[in-house]
């Protein structure tokens, strides 16, 4: 006999009725959840058909099961990753799967905290100078996303992963405010401010740059816009139209970047 399972969590639904429209969740958070999800990202009827990844193999199974749900991320987005999915690519039974990972929530977070973890700077030690080093961190963090842009949607939200490696991310950003005379308060809104500036860049990282639709999309919006009159009087809106954002996207980040730090130091130095 077919058994049913929640698409959120993969967890068995109980038999129904045989009335009415088949249960697809086991709670209300798990809908709830889903809701969000479809939301934030879009439909997932029709996800991204996703290349053939191979299944992670020795080591510890935890870390193979959060490395291949990174590749498919990576491939797909968010919605590609579900923990049945992810049981079928690893080759293992769903139940299997629950042992090392106790949920899909669980599962963001240690993908985020895996990304955060081998994104750290390198053996070269950070500047001694706070606007060096800031700038150092600021760039690492926009790579990430560049690299991975996923991690956004698990990152930007009022309940952000607490792992040791996403903590030490914001330690190395409050180090560098406080070594430029913040105190511990103060360098903490720094770096709200510096993370919410780098996080509200990203959301313009587009993922999918070779996307036709948006060309087509930015064409046409050109187009209308210069053939009603709306750019003659606003230079700043003709100048836009001849800037695309997956060619002059660091460069925007760049520009906003010294701005930022150029004012919250300043404010530190007062």
């Amino acid at each position: 006999m077919l058994t049913l399972r929640c698409v959120e969590c993969e967890a068995e639904l109980p038999v129904g009725s045989g009335r009415g429209r088949p249960r697809r969740y086991c709670s209300r958070g798990c809908q709830a959840r889903a809701y969000r999800r479809r939301r934030e990202h879009g439909p997932t009827s029709t996800p991204r058909r996703l290349r053939d990844l191979p299944a992670p193999a020795g080591g510890d199974p935890h870390h193979r099961l959060v490395t291949l749900a990174v590749e498919l991320a990576d491939a797909g987005g968010l919605n590609a990753v579900s923990m049945r999915v992810l049981a079928q690519r690893a080759g293992m039974p769903a139940h299997a799967v629950y042992r090392h990972v106790r949920n899909r929530a669980d599962l963001l977070a240690a993908m985020a905290e895996q990304i955060t973890a081998t994104h750290r700077p390198g053996p070269a030690p950070l500047p001694r100078d706070p606007r060096q080093r800031l700038e150092r961190l600021a760039s690492d963090e926009w790579a990430m996303y560049r690299r991975h842009r996923w991690l956004l949607a698990v990152l930007a939200t009022d309940r952000p992963p607490t792992g040791p490696a996403v903590l030490a991310m914001v330690d190395r950003v409050v180090a560098a405010f406080t070594s430029a005379g913040y105190d511990p308060a103060e360098a903490f809104r720094a770096y709200l401010a510096l993370s919410g500036y780098i996080q509200g860049m990203a959301l313009l990282i587009r993922r999918d740059p070779v996307d036709a639709t948006y060309h087509a999309w930015w064409s046409a919006t050109r187009t209308r816009l210069e053939r009603t009159g709306r750019t003659r009087e606003r230079q700043w809106l003709a100048v836009a139209g001849q800037s695309r954002p997956d060619t002059n996207l660091d460069t925007w980040f760049q520009f906003g970047l010294r701005g930022l730090l150029d004012g919250l130091l300043g404010d530190a130095a007062r």
